[in-house]
């Protein structure tokens, strides 16, 4: 098969595509088929998520259209994880009754595509509306009496009688005059303690010698410590320690998970070269997982020279069986060749090569 696409039903339904094959041969009843994403070559699971076993989703009996090409009607268990990533790649297999794989090819996700979370149950304005009629408006509420308010009343309240008057003034006075006897005692007693305090005390004196004699004494602890900190910084020069420590070294990959691995080295932004030497230490180490990751990340991340060098591990005509890539896949070779003609349209032998293979 040369294409595969998943566009909206002819009316369209959220949740719901047509897969529709284009140039293939697989027909009629009991097919199936898993999807592959080339991000991590996980396969999509029936829970939405991804997984690294192949899963397959059974297909209604395929259509065929107005244009001669075979249709299946899928709904949201495939079309809501495609639609979550829309840009990513994925790679479809198509399996027979049987369970013997007929083909594969790259998923071309149309734009118009609606996931399964766009239907909601929003509410109608008809019934809106007739909850807020009624055949009689609700009844007023009371309004207070003005006489609560009394706004006119402007008269100051009764002065107090003269005589209690003249006795708040008395009080003040004689306040203000123990106040001012407080602060006049508070002062001479300040006054007195530092008198007191500057005389020249012959116990203290007597202390304070010995601390005189003893000051010198702290250059020499600096001068102790200085020496001590320049006896110990060479030794934390290691000048082997970036090579062993290296993000994308062969002792890390020996040591570390390929996701660790991976996501430490593509995070170190290395250069395209760089990057083709961990590849081809990790082919000659047999770390296949990561050399496919790598190639795959590199590739969909629009490095044309790791595109290219990933169509070349399954194209027949270049294809050197190892450990990693025991075997040719003309339709693998051919997903990799379309990646690296996306990257560059005028890639002479990306063209040449699904110009050959596609015949």
């Amino acid at each position: 098969m040369r294409k595969i696409e998943l566009r909206p039903l002819s009316t369209p339904k959220p949740g719901y595509g047509q897969l529709v094959i284009i140039g293939g041969n697989a027909t009629g009843a009991g097919m199936s088929v898993d999807i592959q994403r080339n991000q991590d070559e996980h396969f999509l699971q029936d829970n939405g998520r991804w997984g690294s076993h192949p899963f397959k989703f059974e297909l209604p009996a395929l259509q065929t259209d107005s244009d001669g090409n075979q249709t299946a009607v899928v709904d949201k268990q495939i079309v809501d994880p495609l639609l979550e990533n829309p840009h990513a790649t994925n790679m479809v297999r198509f399996y027979g009754p049987d369970g013997a794989e007929l083909g594969r090819a790259r998923i071309k996700i149309a734009r118009d595509l609606i996931s399964s979370g766009a239907s909601g149950n929003t509410p109608s304005l008809v019934a809106g509306a007739a909850l807020n009629t009624s055949p009689e408006p609700p009844p007023a509420q009371p309004i207070p009496e003005p006489a609560l308010v009394e706004p006119e009343i402007t008269a100051a309240p009764p002065e107090p009688p003269k005589e209690t008057k003249s006795g708040g003034r008395r009080w003040l006075w004689v306040a203000l005059a123990a106040l001012l006897l407080l602060i006049i005692l508070a002062a001479a007693a300040w006054f007195a303690l530092s008198m007191r305090h500057d005389e020249p005390n012959e116990s203290e004196a007597i202390q304070e010698e010995p601390l005189l004699e003893e000051e010198p004494s702290e250059p020499e602890e600096e001068a102790e410590n200085e020496a001590a900190t320049e006896d110990s910084s060479p030794q934390l020069a290691d000048p082997d320690a970036g090579e062993d420590t290296a993000l994308c070294s062969l002792q890390r990959m020996n040591e570390q998970s390929e996701l660790e691995f991976i996501q430490a080295c593509t995070a170190a932004d290395s250069d395209t070269s760089a990057m083709i030497d961990v590849i081809g230490e990790a082919l000659a180490n047999e770390h296949c997982g990561i050399a496919r990751r790598l190639y795959a990340n590199e590739a969909l991340n629009g490095d044309i020279e790791a595109a290219i060098g990933y169509a070349r591990q399954f194209d027949p005509e270049q294809h050197s069986p190892s450990a990693c890539f025991p075997e040719p896949d003309t339709e693998t070779a051919i997903f990799w060749y379309e990646t690296a003609q996306g990257i560059d349209a005028d890639n002479t032998e990306a063209n040449q090569r699904l110009e050959a293979l596609q015949q």
